[in-house]
């Protein structure tokens, strides 16, 4: 089955890769733990669906190992027309080594699995009621992807293949090659261009350290507050009015400083008259940040020097 979208043929290879590592995910699970039996009947037959399960396990092991070679081996023979190379790629090749593509999606798809418990389950349920094919995958898909956004969209199809492919394998089935093409298929077709403007499958690799070290960065000073959010907007909320400015230099200096206005222009720079605050600061907030700490520690001086501590 071949995608209706066109995309760039390196982000085909990317997304099958992703597609068959992060089904490989399940030949690391061990088999479901079941409650002891009271009778010996009864602890036989988990003793042999807990085997079954082992075997399914290994057997889905082994048919992703193969159906990545194979990948391995279509990239080589194309590499003179693609011009693709997997050692530049970060999906097949993770700056750093002790990562890969699988990890960062399998701990985005357990935060998934758990948000979207029974909206994957109907779906699931739906699925293993009918038969196998790619239009019911997409719709029940779309059905449960409504309820997400951003990467979690996107991980929503490769959640409920997982699912799928080890319900059908215990069932005896042997459904691997259909449903890699399902979740490539739709993949493409409805999430490619979230992905390519996110920066690619590389993006992954990135996500879960931007949410733990940068979910706001706060630079203060003693009157005002700036708030950078991780937006990547890269501007800085300004002070919400001048009188902001009217009220630290009033009520923090002693009367005979806050009753004369001549130091705002003869003892600092021309750039912190009282006429031009707000031009640096809708200019370059962090140089007018800078300009504040100096009038504050020039104002400090005048303090001093004019009420000098007594001997």
């Amino acid at each position: 089955m071949a995608s209706s979208t066109a995309v760039p043929v390196g982000f085909h290879y990317e997304t099958k890769y992703v597609v068959l590592s992060y089904l490989g995910l399940l030949s690391q699970e061990k088999p479901q733990e079941h409650p002891s039996a009271s009778t010996q009947g009864t602890q036989q037959q988990l003793m042999a669906q807990h085997a079954s399960e082992k075997e399914a396990l290994e057997k889905i092991k082994i048919e992703i190992e193969e159906e990545l070679k194979h990948l391995d081996e279509e990239i080589l023979e194309a590499f003179t027309t693609t011009g693709f190379d997997c050692h530049t790629s970060p999906v097949f090749s993770p700056a750093n080594p002790e990562s890969s593509i699988e990890d960062c999606l399998a701990h985005l798809g357990e935060k998934v699995s758990q948000e979207l418990k029974e909206h994957l389950h109907k779906a699931l349920e739906s699925l293993l009621s009918k038969p196998v094919t790619y239009q019911e995958y997409r719709e029940r898909t779309q059905e449960t992807a409504a309820h997400a956004s951003g990467w979690n969209k996107v991980l929503v199809p490769l959640v409920l293949l997982q699912q799928f492919l080890m319900e059908l394998t215990r069932r005896g089935q042997e459904p691997l090659s259909a449903l890699v093409n399902f979740g490539v298929t739709y993949l493409e077709d409805y999430s490619a261009d979230y992905i390519i403007q996110q920066g690619g499958w590389g993006t992954v690799f990135s996500l879960e350290s931007e949410e733990e070290e940068y979910p706001s960065l706060i630079a203060e000073d003693s009157n005002d507050i700036y708030i950078l959010t991780s937006d990547n907007s890269g501007q800085v909320s300004p002070p919400e009015s001048p009188t902001v400015t009217t009220s630290w230099q009033s009520e923090s200096l002693p009367v005979s400083l806050s009753a004369s206005q001549s130091w705002h222009t003869e003892s600092l720079p021309v750039s912190l008259g009282p006429e031009s605050w707000v031009e640096p600061a809708a200019a370059n907030p962090w140089s007018f940040w800078l300009l504040r700490a100096t009038a504050a520690a020039a104002v400090l001086s005048c303090h001093f020097l004019r009420f000098p501590s007594p001997s």
